[in-house]
């Protein structure tokens, strides 16, 4: 460490008397001999000396010792290649009173923080977190040691500060609410990761991404379950995302699914409606396998309109020859909803009196049918030059 002070070198060393009046009675021992022989080496532009050795001392107590000093206003520390100490003048710090107050806090703090000094105004926003939300000291040691944990050695006391009012935001104002405020934020944050991963993305969760996790696990106090159940609704989502996930999320919440019980109940239910479109699109003859559109429909059919598998079977049966069995399913389907009908006899008899006309229809000879849908006797055929075989036959109509 290199001291400097812009001033000719003098051959004696003058001590304030502010020092020694109000800074040196509670100011540590350490302290008081880093900041004489500091200021006569600064004094003297001294830059041979290592105070350490002069001291008989190790750097970290001596580091130490100098953050006390700079928490009293007493020397500012200029951060560079080589630390530079410039002493001030006695008095010039409104931190003085808050700093003796906080000497204990700011020896632990010095501990945490290893080689870095912080400045006074550091100090002075740490101190806002015990006078303003009410940290307890150790409370906020907890937090600039978890910051240093999470961002290194040179995180800004913006981003401590940052954490110091979201951790107030939780009410934990104690040592041990703090550490485990910060437990439940990694469970929250592994929590997030582990959901991207699942997804194959190779990246961390953002703070955004975070936050919806824990609003559904400790807001909507959705469980373990419930999270599988809401990422197993998305397995067809081309992109996943966070937000999707939200949406599915909400559902469940709203319906009130948030334990493994529930879930249970509504994957059982899943499964049996996943077995009936199976099957009753294989009865229709239709070979794809049902996609989300289609489980859907059927839910509404078997859920919503409680109809039973063996009436979404006949309507499946019914459709096959249909050009478009599908269509016919939802067709006929719907049309015994509206008229009320729950049984399977009773949906065979509607179809047949449906049917009946469409039935007669086909006895008819497909040839008296124009293909402009105009329809036409046998005498006009015959008129048009028709041929009905009676050159073969004769002209007995039983005979045709």
């Amino acid at each position: 460490m290199i001291f400097k002070r812009k001033k000719d070198k003098p051959e004696e060393t003058k001590v304030d008397n502010e020092f020694i009046r109000s800074f040196m009675p509670h100011t540590p021992e350490l302290a008081v001999k880093a900041y004489l022989f500091g200021l006569m080496l600064a004094e003297t532009d001294d830059t041979e000396t290592d105070l350490a050795d002069a001291l008989g001392v190790s750097e970290n107590d001596l580091r130490a010792a100098f953050f006390y000093l700079e928490s009293e206003g007493l020397v500012e520390t200029v951060p560079g290649e080589e630390e530079i100490a410039v002493f001030k003048k006695p008095g010039a710090s409104a931190l003085k009173n808050a700093n003796a107050k906080y000497s204990e806090l700011i020896k632990e703090i010095q501990t945490v923080l290893g080689t870095r000094v912080m400045s006074g105004s550091e100090l002075a926003k740490i101190y806002d977190w015990i006078e303003v939300f009410g940290f307890e000291n150790g409370a906020a040691v907890e937090i600039v040691k978890h910051c240093l944990d999470k961002k290194g050695p040179k995180t800004q006391i913006s981003y401590m500060d940052k954490v110091a009012r979201s951790i107030a935001g939780k009410g934990a104002f104690s040592r041990a609410a703090v550490i485990d405020a910060f437990k439940a934020e990694e469970l929250t944050e592994s929590g997030a990761a582990a959901i991207l991963k699942r997804w194959h993305l190779r990246r961390p969760p953002t703070e955004d991404e975070i936050g919806l996790y824990e609003k559904w696990t400790k807001g909507w106090k959705l469980d373990a379950d419930a999270i599988e159940y809401a990422l197993s609704k998305m397995t067809s989502a081309e992109k996943p995302s966070f937000a999707y996930l939200d949406r599915v999320a909400g559902e469940l919440y709203k319906n009130g699914s948030i334990d493994g019980d529930r879930v249970r109940e509504m994957q059982r239910q899943d499964d049996m409606i996943n077995d009936l479109a199976r099957l009753a699109l294989k009865r229709a003859g239709i070979k794809t396998a049902p996609d989300h559109e289609k489980r859907e429909q059927f839910r509404e059919w078997s859920v919503a309109w409680c109809m039973s598998a063996e009436l979404i079977f006949l309507a499946a049966d019914l459709s096959k020859s249909n050009a478009r069995p599908y269509a016919e399913m939802k067709s006929l389907l719907s049309g015994w909803h509206d008229e009320g009908i729950s049984s399977v006899n009773a949906a065979r008899e509607s179809y047949e009196k449906r049917d009946l006309p469409e039935r007669r229809s086909k006895k008819n000879n497909r040839a008296l049918n124009y293909i402009h849908g105009e329809t036409y006797t046998k005498e006009k055929l015959k008129e048009l030059g028709v041929s009905f075989g009676e050159e073969l036959y004769g002209d007995d109509e039983n005979n045709w």
